[in-house]
């Protein structure tokens, strides 16, 4: 009698075991940086920045050259200033270099604080998309395509596009509502 159970629970856990290895589980993998990147909301997002680092680069530009001119007119005509008169115009220079240097700094700051808070809003809705993808098609898994976690996979289990193509979707409807 003492056989039969254990080889009856050793059946029953053998079973249970089988019929868990073959429960379908289905995996997807999606690259965040390709649909930040090729995404609709994300090329406007690129489009935007650039346009914010051209008028910031175009402002320290025109700088640049009020420095140069200003050291042009000195370098004439310094043999006729006076000591005092130099000295002036040496320091200007110099003020007005470092104010180029922390204007250029402020910029590069206020650059990288806008795409974070870009990114950061993206994201956001991207996640959302994909968990509600991941629901709606039952995903048990999709991971972050990452060069440091993810060496292959194949492209059947890639749902990039169709996350880049339900937030091209869900991107548009939300510019029609408003």
């Amino acid at each position: 009698m003492r056989k039969f159970i254990t080889v009856f629970l050793s059946l029953a856990f053998v079973l249970t075991f089988v019929s868990f290895v073959k429960a379908e589980v289905k995996i997807g993998v999606v690259d965040l940086y390709r649909v930040l990147n090729e995404s609709e909301e994300g090329k406007k997002a690129v489009s935007e920045l650039q346009s914010l680092l051209d008028s910031r680069q175009k402002t320290l530009e025109e700088k640049q050259k009020k420095i140069q001119a200003l050291m042009e007119e000195y370098e004439k005509k310094k043999s006729v200033l006076s000591e005092e008169a130099r000295k002036s115009k040496e320091e200007e220079i110099e003020r007005l270099g470092r104010d180029l240097q922390r204007t250029a700094a402020d910029y590069q700051v206020e650059l990288q604080k806008k795409q974070n808070e870009i990114t950061q809003s993206m994201l956001k809705e991207i996640r959302q998309i994909i968990n509600e993808f991941a629901q709606k098609e039952g995903y048990n898994l999709i991971l972050e395509k990452a060069e440091q976690f993810i060496i292959y996979n194949t492209a059947n289990i890639d749902v990039t596009d169709k996350i880049i193509s339900l937030f091209n979707q869900k991107t548009s409807t939300q510019k029609g509502k408003k």
